[in-house]
């Protein structure tokens, strides 16, 4: 598994040397419209205990060729299959993120509403919050495309919510 990693990881920074970077061009005013990017994620994992599904678009604006900032939402689909129980999960977000070269730091507030209580018949819904920190690697695809890894630290991490981890790791795109 670390071979895959580290194979992964070389082919973005070798590639992202000989490819283009977002055709913005700063110095000529961009419009409104050639600074706003489109992206997210999407996910799926199963197993024969648990199903979910994951989905979230981000939208963002391109302060500087190097700073951005966006707000995106999420959806999450899970089931328990041993309790026949399932679960949606709602929420949002905002970030920011400054790059340099394929390399970006990004900071991240989220919202999340959750059932807190899945194992009762009762329907108690309860919300959380998490202030992630992190960064990662961009290999473009294309003038305006980029496919993101990311990871980061959740610096508010609480054992009380829907997260078993205060770690994130992330693949996502950006048009």
């Amino acid at each position: 598994m670390k071979k895959l990693i580290l194979l992964i990881l070389f082919y973005c920074f070798a590639s992202s040397l000989v490819m283009a970077q977002k055709d913005v061009d700063f110095d000529n005013n961009p419009t409104f419209k050639d600074r706003i990017f489109f992206g997210g994620g999407m996910g799926f994992s199963g197993s024969s205990q648990q199903t979910n599904i994951t989905l979230s678009p981000i939208v963002g604006y391109m302060i500087t060729q190097q700073w951005s900032a966006g707000v995106g939402v999420t959806y999450q689909y899970v089931k328990l299959k041993n309790y026949d129980i399932s679960d949606n999960l709602w929420g949002g977000n905002v970030f920011t993120r400054y790059s340099i070269d394929q390399f970006f730091a990004q900071a991240e507030y989220d919202y999340i509403n959750f059932d807190s209580n899945l194992l009762d018949d009762r329907d108690n819904r309860d919300s959380a919050t998490r202030f992630l920190l992190g960064g990662g690697i961009s290999q473009p695809l294309g003038n305006r495309g980029a496919v993101n890894l990311l990871a980061m630290y959740d610096l508010t991490y609480n054992n009380d919510g829907p997260y078993d981890s205060p770690w994130v790791f992330r693949v996502y795109f950006s048009f």
